[in-house]
């Protein structure tokens, strides 16, 4: 039970520690910047089959194709 108290606790705490961090490291992606669903569900897909320094560029060239 006490494991249970600790958990939930931490839980509560992860964003105030967590998102400071992401402001001050985050990386600046194109598909962070487009908030249609169809665009960030394609970065989705892309990002399961390559590393992100390729799927930007091909993110990139398939939108302008579409």
């Amino acid at each position: 039970e006490v494991y249970a108290v600790e958990e939930s606790n931490i839980c509560n705490h992860l964003p105030e520690a967590l998102l400071p961090w992401y402001d001050r490291h985050h990386r600046d992606l194109p598909w962070r910047h487009d908030r249609e669903p169809y665009h960030v569900w394609l970065s989705e897909i892309m990002l399961q089959q390559s590393r992100v320094e390729a799927v930007i560029g091909y993110y990139a060239r398939f939108l302008e194709a579409v």
